[in-house]
This record gives C-alpha cells, structure tokens and sequence, in this order.
C-alpha cells in the first residue's frame, strides 16, 4: 500500500518517525533535499519586498533594479545551497564497543566527487542531566574531491545495541541566507557491555593444580609468568609486595605451571541481585580473568562459551553479557 503524501511530508519535511529505511551508505539526490530560509534570509527577502513596494509606489526604475537584483540573489542563493548538497555520500564506519555509562562515538565519513564547503551533520544527543534530546551539528566541509571523517559522540546509558538514529546532512552555503538539508538514517549501531561491577572475588580455578607436600615448587612453576589480582585463599606468600607498595591491589605472581588453570564464570554463581547486577559482575570477572591470565569459560542461562583467553575471546564473552536477553532482530 502507498503512504499517504501528507505522512511522507511530515515525515522527511518536519523530522516525525524515520527519514529513509537504514542503509549502509547514502547519496544525497534532488527529491530528498529541502530548502527554507534562515532568520537572515527572511529580513533580507522582506527587505526586497519593502524596496520593491517603493519601487511601485514612485514608479522609480532604479528601485526596480535593486528589488530584481536582491530577489535574484537569493535565488541564486538557494540554488546553490540545494546544488551544495547534491552527490554527496555518507558512509558508517566501524564504531568501538563501549562500557555502560560511557560515550559511545560513531564515525560517519563523507565523500564527494568535488568540494562541499559549509556541509555540517547533525545528530540528536541527550546532554548530561537533561532527559529531551536535542540536535546538535558539526562541521564537515569538503575542501575538494575526496572524503572527511566526523565522529558524533552519543552517550550510552545502558547495555546492548545502541542506534545512531536520526541523522541531517545540510548547509547554508554560500550567504546563508537559505538552509538546504536532507534527513536520513544509517544502518550503523554500538556495541554497550554492562559496566564492570561487583565485589565478589574471582572464582577459584575448577581444578586448581595440587601444590607439592613439600611446599617446594617444580621445575614447570618456577617459571614467573607475570601478576595477577588476588583471589580469595591465595597464599600471602604469593603476594607481589614490591608491586603492591606502587600502589598495585595486592598482585600474586603467577607462574608457568599454573597458566593451564581454568576458571568458570556462571550466571548464579554472580550474586544474588539481579540480572543487570550479576551481569555487571560477570564483565567485572572478564576482566579480571583477562588481568590475571587465566583461562575462562562463560556460562550463561541458554548461552555458554568455552573457556579461552585473549582479546578476541574477551570480546566474545562481554558480547553476550551485553546481548543476553535480546530478542533476535532488535537493533
């Protein structure tokens, strides 16, 4: 069924629901640019009324002239800004996850075949302390043929997936006197993982290495490995305490034996909050686990991931702490 006219023009014209379906770039055409004046452009259109009323009250010829000219230059004017506008192409890049409550920023990179001066983007952002959000712009002008970069911050209250939204590529080139723009939405979004939280200790290791009668290590331990935080019941003989006088959280060394250790981080095991408390204390676990260099699995209720470690498992795991619960398909 075709939509309505008077819903495309509230839509696209006045910003109500979505400007175009979510893509992975867009090209600025000639049916989705608009143009209205700014405040200058209506004092200097009412100016070119208020000459051209003399000019017909006097019947003065010169009047005439001057009233043609400024209508003629504000024509020129919009002509230009919509020309500005024209073949322009926006593009997401690749936006780095964020924790909660950090900022997460989306990159957008412009390109044209020739020089866009005065192009800005605009995006709508929640200020700190403020619920409503506003549109805020930035300048992104093309000095010749190529492509610029601008990054748009968005705060990132909460974990999953957040959308960029609403975007307007415009420009008020060359006077200023009109404002040309074209809405548009990309299909780009950032990855929020819970924020780190907690104070549960890491869980011990599932099966712990048996230490020798003796209390003398083998050849394989008295290899040092590196620092790790400290867990509950480890030995303070363990502890790290030049490190910890630096001003270091109470390290404990860590030795070539011991790297097979394995440790399992289990959704019930997390606390006894709730699910945004037990997931925060699980990505509060990831890194700690990362930290000390031991191998972790992740288990989750309908989810479970097996034990591994390094950055890219890191990802992964915090990746399902920050999608657990989405529905599939939510953005």
């Amino acid at each position: 069924m075709a939509e309505r006219p008077w819903r495309v023009l509230l839509r696209d014209f006045f910003g109500v629901g979505r400007a175009t379906p979510p893509a992975g770039a867009y090209t600025v055409d000639r049916h989705r640019v608009f143009v209205l004046p700014t405040a200058q452009g209506y004092a200097f259109g009412a100016t070119a009324g208020a000459v051209l009323i003399g000019a017909i009250n006097y019947a003065n010829s010169l009047a005439y002239l001057v009233a043609f000219l400024l209508a003629g230059l504000g024509l020129v004017s919009a002509l230009h800004a919509h020309r500005n506008l024209l073949g322009l192409t926006l593009r997401p890049a690749r936006v780095e996850p964020v924790f909660a409550g950090g900022e997460a920023l989306f990159r957008v990179c412009l390109e044209a075949p020739g020089p866009r001066p005065a192009v800005t983007v605009a995006w709508r952002r929640a200020d700190a302390g403020t619920a409503r959000a506003r549109w805020h712009e930035v300048d992104a002008p093309l000095p010749g043929a190529g492509s610029v970069c601008v990054e748009l911050p968005v705060p990132a209250p909460r974990r999953g997936r957040l959308a960029l939204g609403r975007l307007r590529v415009g420009t008020r080139y060359p006077l200023g006197l009109v404002r040309a723009w074209s809405p548009l939405e990309l299909d780009t979004g950032c990855l929020v993982y819970p924020r780190p939280a907690g104070a549960l200790p890491l869980p011990a290791p599932a099966s712990p290495a048996p230490a020798p009668a003796s209390g003398a290590r083998g050849p394989a331990e008295q290899d040092f490995a590196g620092l790790r935080d400290y867990v509950h019941g480890d030995s303070s003989r363990r502890i790290h305490w030049k490190a910890a006088a630096r001003g270091r959280d109470l390290p404990v060394k860590l030795f070539a034996g011991e790297a097979g250790q394995e440790v399992a981080l289990r959704f019930p095991e997390a606390g006894a909050g709730g699910p945004e408390e037990r997931l925060s204390q699980l990505a509060r676990w990831v890194l700690e686990a990362e930290r000390a260099g031991v191998r972790y699995a992740l288990e989750l209720p309908g989810t479970s991931l097996a034990a591994g470690h390094g950055e890219g498992h890191a990802e992964r795991c915090l990746a399902a702490l920050a999608l657990y619960g989405a529905r599939p398909g939510t953005p």
